[in-house]
């Protein structure tokens, strides 16, 4: 790979009295500055200022870099030392940086196919390379990692890694260290007593029906029932024994704090996006009148009465938690804090598409939620699942734990932000098994986020230690369709600690259902 970078930086002022000093730093820029950190064998693949020139009060560069330390890691590099020598000396502040022209050729095997990309100006695809070049980039933009990320999509199209390490080479590095799907508990086996699809089971006796928005269900008075009972089961063995106190968050979340969660980048596809209305009763008033007259809704219309989307639906059931504690400082004494939210739906796009009761786009979790000192926040996690686990045998309903991939939401700092830590395995995943499915439907996810969500609400610790978060998710939904297709819809066949909570429900009965 190769970048070549033309650029800027302005100063303050004009100082030509200060040409040697700037020709003293520009030598030990490329000797030391620019290749710190690159190993010796490495070195020709770090920066060097090749060309420079003071003209009034700016400094022109170029600069060229192979894959260590890119050129444009290496002008962000040098602002502050250059501060700090020529402020004191010559009154003199660097007061912009930018980007004219940066050219980068990444090497390929084949001719790759590649969409429009933002702030890309020109990309010359070729059989043997790609070159990327952009214009006018100013330093938010080059802070904001958007070369990097472009990169990354070629390098992600070309299907190249590298096994060493730089602050850019993160891009293609996998936060977990055990290998995703390695199994580390398994139950017992576990006795089925039922056979055939669950979900056409529970609409035939009318536990549920169909809803017409995509992947939603109306679910009746029995299957509530059993809903209610496991999730008083969890409550009374999980959430209460591991102190978590309960609270209420919002379901409609705004897009800005979406953006601090780093889902916009993980997963953008798989949320419901909202729009507010206008205050425009002119327009609402031709929908009404569009609508009594021709007895279809009028899309087009109604899109003219609505804002740009500017929520989203929640997709994780956390997100409050984090934007509560935003910019706010604890302390060390008053942590783990734990809290959790039952209080409604969490919803996804699914990119599978729906699939009966257990991949829906609607469905109720049991969220907990804690921040504390790494070693805390990875004990609670394993309690979670390893409790989880607890449940599931006393249910006696088959299942296994494996580690999971990493999160989505990781996907952006795997780009950046080098110093973000995170545990050996973010994420446990336990599942129950589905009869004649092979990987079964993830009921529990246990997650330990490190520093990602403290950094991206900049959450504090008053003697400004360490501090981690972590979440589990229990999926209430996906373990009731779990349990019925292991242990039927026969009452007789349940075990009795669920058995006995589940309240006996008289659903009235209507002519034409089920």
């Amino acid at each position: 790979m190769k970048f070549t970078l033309e650029g800027q930086i302005l100063f303050s002022k004009e100082a030509p009295e200060a040409l040697e000093d700037l020709n003293n730093f520009i030598e030990n820029a490329n000797s030391e500055l620019l290749v710190r950190g690159v190993p010796e064998d490495q070195k020709d693949q770090a920066s060097q200022i090749t060309l420079w020139k003071l003209e009034g009060n700016t400094l022109k560069l170029t600069i060229e870099s192979g894959r260590r330390a890119r050129a444009h890691d290496a002008l962000l590099r040098m602002k502050k030392p250059l501060s700090e020598i020529l402020g004191p000396k010559y009154h003199l502040g660097v007061r912009k940086i930018t980007v004219d022209e940066y050219t980068i050729e990444i090497p390929t095997s084949h001719k790759l196919d590649l969409p429009e990309m933002p702030y890309v100006t020109e990309m010359d695809i070729q059989e043997d390379k790609v070159t990327i070049t952009f214009h006018d980039l100013d330093e938010s933009e080059l802070r904001k990692h958007v070369v990097d990320r472009v990169v990354k999509q070629v390098l992600t199209a070309a299907e190249m890694t590298f096994d060493e390490e730089s602050p850019s080479d993160i891009l293609t590095r996998q936060v977990t260290k055990i290998e995703p799907g390695t199994i580390i508990a398994k139950s017992r086996e576990q006795q089925f007593f039922f056979e055939g699809d669950p979900t056409e089971e529970a609409a035939k006796l009318g536990w549920v029906k169909r809803f017409p928005g995509k992947g939603q269900w109306f679910y009746g008075p029995q299957i509530i029932s059993l809903q209610r009972a496991i999730e008083e089961i969890f409550i009374e063995e999980l959430v209460t024994k591991l102190g978590f106190m309960e609270c209420m968050w919002p379901k409609l979340i705004p897009l800005p704090v979406m953006n601090k969660m780093r889902y916009l980048e993980g997963l953008p596809e798989g949320m419901y996006y909202c729009s507010a209305p206008k205050r425009d009763p002119e327009v609402f008033e031709k929908f009404k009148q569009e609508l009594l007259i021709d007895k279809d809704v009028p899309i087009d219309r109604l899109k003219e009465g609505l804002k740009d989307p500017s929520y989203v639906l929640a997709p994780a059931q956390c997100e409050p938690f984090y934007e509560f504690f935003s910019h706010e400082v604890v302390d060390e004494s008053e942590l783990p804090i734990k809290f959790f939210d039952r209080s409604g739906w969490t919803y996804r796009w699914e990119a599978g598409g729906a699939k009966g009761l257990d991949r829906v786009h609607e469905f109720q979790r049991v969220e907990l939620v804690w921040l504390g000192k790494p070693e805390d926040v990875e004990k609670i996690r394993d309690a979670t699942v390893e409790i989880s686990q607890k449940i599931a045998d006393a249910m006696e309903l088959a299942w296994y734990t494996e580690v999971g991939d990493d999160p989505f939401y990781l996907e952006g700092r795997k780009v950046e932000d080098r110093g973000i830590e995170f545990p050996d395995v973010p994420k446990y995943e336990m599942r129950l098994v589905l009869p004649g499915q092979e990987k079964g439907v993830a009921v529990v996810s246990g997650n330990v986020h490190g520093t990602h969500f403290i950094e991206g609400f900049s959450i504090k610790e008053a003697h400004k230690h360490n501090i981690w978060t972590g979440c589990t998710g229990i999926g209430i939904s996906r373990w009731i369709i779990a349990f019925l297709a292991q242990k039927g819809f026969d009452m007789e066949n349940w075990p009795d600690m669920v058995k006995e909570r589940v309240e006996k429900v008289n659903a009235p009965k209507i002519l034409t259902w089920p």
